[in-house]
């Protein structure tokens, strides 16, 4: 059986996850918060349980995994036994562009 991997939320992730939050309340502030609240909730389980099922974006950077989750792409590396959520972007963002786009270093 797998073992659930404690997941970190690097800086940019943790901004993406406010911009999330922030769209989302313009329309509903308790829509957001359980969005939110899910997304993390599925990161913290099914994806820290079982985070071999991201499909590889070595052309992003080396190690990177992503793995939808409803209209955003979590894009995030398995190391030193955690799971490191790197990004977490709408599907509509051009993945092409490279990977300076998912780390945007604010």
């Amino acid at each position: 059986m797998s073992q659930v991997k404690p997941v970190i939320f690097s800086p940019d992730a943790i901004l993406d996850l406010e911009d999330i939050w922030l769209y989302i309340a313009q329309d509903d502030i308790d829509r957001a918060d359980r969005f939110v609240d899910k997304l993390r909730a599925f990161c913290e389980g099914e994806l820290a349980l079982f985070p071999e099922i991201g499909a590889p974006r070595d052309y992003l950077s080396k190690g990177v995994l992503a793995f939808p989750y409803r209209n955003y792409m979590l894009y995030y590396r398995i190391s030193k036994g955690e799971v490191q959520i790197i990004r977490i972007m709408h599907g509509s963002v051009d993945k092409e562009s490279g990977f300076s786009e998912i780390q945007r270093g604010r």
